[in-house]
């Protein structure tokens, strides 16, 4: 039987035969990316690196929404850094870790995934996808470019496909995710396929998939720059005036980033 840790605000941890599972519990705000989700994120990731019988990290979350992006309805924050000094953000930093660590993450997306909501699925080794599933990247439709999450959205999807998925703001079900690569597995019981996934990740030692993960960055390296370049990036657009009026007309769900 699982055991409940202590709930924290924004996640909610509980472990089991060698399993984390970090719950996105703040369905009311959509599992909206904030600074505290960050936080917690990286903090179930350190007890994941920590705990040495632990070999999977799960994402999953709690309500309609997996995480419905950076909350931006109430629209650009007053305050933000200057794009030319800022280095690597905390969202990126949670992509790369969730890309390098040597537990195996996977994303349970059974619910909206919108914008940055897409990213924190697509940066996980493996991505199941329930039957409410749905993925959307619905930056350009404020302006936005999602300089973070493409780059993890990408190596999935290929290079044209993401561009297009973004252009049009396509709204990719748990068929048309598995399809493009986005998801690696489609089904009508998310619980299920996760029981059964992590039957047969029990099979592969941690040291194992540490080295596998190591070697597919050798393989498939990524500039050392590249997240500041997307901090840069993402900042610049955020500051941008038009980015402002684009905010106040569209409707709150596409607000996200």
């Amino acid at each position: 039987m699982a055991r409940r840790s202590r709930p924290m605000t924004a996640v909610t941890l509980t472990r089991a035969r060698g399993v984390i599972r970090a719950r996105l519990d703040e369905p009311e705000r959509r599992n909206a990316i904030t600074p505290l989700l960050l936080d917690n994120l990286h903090a179930a990731l350190d007890a994941a690196e920590t705990d040495t019988g632990c070999r999977v990290l799960v994402l999953s979350a709690s309500g309609d929404d997996f995480c419905a992006g950076t909350d931006l309805s109430g629209g650009v924050p007053d305050t933000l850094p200057d794009p030319g000094d800022t280095g690597e953000l905390p969202y990126w930093r949670l992509l790369e870790r969730l890309t390098a660590t040597p537990v195996v993450t996977v994303a349970l997306v059974d619910g909206h995934a919108h914008a940055g909501g897409v990213g924190l699925a697509a940066a996980c080794d493996l991505v199941i996808a329930g039957p409410r599933a749905r993925f959307r990247l619905t930056e350009a439709l404020v302006g936005l470019v999602p300089a973070m999450a493409w780059p993890f959205v990408a190596r999935r999807t290929g290079e044209q496909r993401a561009f297009t998925a973004t252009l049009l703001a396509e709204d990719l079900d748990a068929a048309a995710a598995h399809a493009c690569g986005l998801a690696d597995q489609a089904t009508d019981d998310a619980e299920g396929a996760l029981r059964s996934t992590l039957v047969r990740l029990s099979r592969v030692d941690r040291s194992t998939t540490g080295a596998l993960k190591t070697w597919r960055t050798r393989l498939f390296p990524r500039d050392e720059h590249l997240g500041t370049d997307a901090a840069h990036t993402f900042l610049t657009r955020l500051t941008d005036p038009h980015v402002h009026r684009l905010l106040g007309r569209v409707t709150a769900p596409e607000r996200a980033a």
